[in-house]
């Protein structure tokens, strides 16, 4: 075997190798877990993020294998939501020009977020289109989902989930067009259900403070 020709094996070898590696940390969205419907948008009680907000997404590449230091995106841009610039969450970045939160996976690919957040005002009876929010690994898309906010006035002062709310909750259901941001059975319809979860979260106090200031 001539010199010439070993090092053309070894320059294919290790053309593989790094084609390789790069495949190994793109992220495969049938091989990955994402929440599905919807998530939720909350407050807290002050010193945590509301729990009921919490979802979690494991980023895996092709082969199923989780993907460390993946950069997952959050992004809200295309929704009725306004986010807290302070999630809470010191693992947590927030960018208030592309409404996305983002977290990095450790090495089992997993990441887990609380979004805190309330809608954007004067929306009347329109809203967000379905599955407004996209959840991203490195660019890519995972999926999409929809975001039922309970804080749905864009209000200010700290205050979270309260009886004005009630009041925009009652306004979204009589629209009868059933804004998605007060669908939280995601089930693509605002009705008496919806106002279960919602009395349900207000009397837990868990989303009773918000964030001031909000992001514009």
């Amino acid at each position: 075997m001539t010199g010439l020709v070993r090092k053309a094996m070894l320059l294919a070898a290790c053309g593989l190798f790094v084609a390789g590696v790069a495949a190994a940390n793109v992220p495969d969205p049938t091989q990955s877990d994402c929440p599905t419907g919807c998530i939720y948008v909350v407050g807290s009680n002050g010193t945590v993020a509301d729990p009921i907000g919490t979802f979690c997404v494991v980023v895996r590449n092709s082969n199923g294998v989780p993907i460390n230091g993946a950069l997952v995106q959050i992004d809200f841009s295309a929704c009725d939501v306004v986010l807290c610039p302070d999630q809470l969450d010191p693992d947590a970045t927030v960018d208030c020009n592309f409404q996305s939160v983002f977290k990095t996976t450790p090495a089992n690919g997993t990441v887990c977020f609380s979004i805190m957040g309330k809608s954007k005002g004067g929306l009347g009876c329109g809203g967000a289109a379905p599955n407004c929010v996209k959840i991203l690994a490195e660019g890519v898309v995972l999926c999409t989902v929809n975001a039922p906010t309970f804080d749905l006035n864009n209000d200010g002062g700290g205050v979270g989930v309260g009886g004005t709310d009630l009041s925009a909750w009652l306004d979204a259901f009589f629209c009868g067009t059933s804004p998605l941001r007060a669908d939280y059975t995601c089930d693509g319809s605002v009705g008496g259900d919806d106002l279960s979860a919602w009395l349900t979260e207000y009397f837990t106090g868990n989303s009773a403070v918000n964030c001031d200031p909000k992001c514009p």
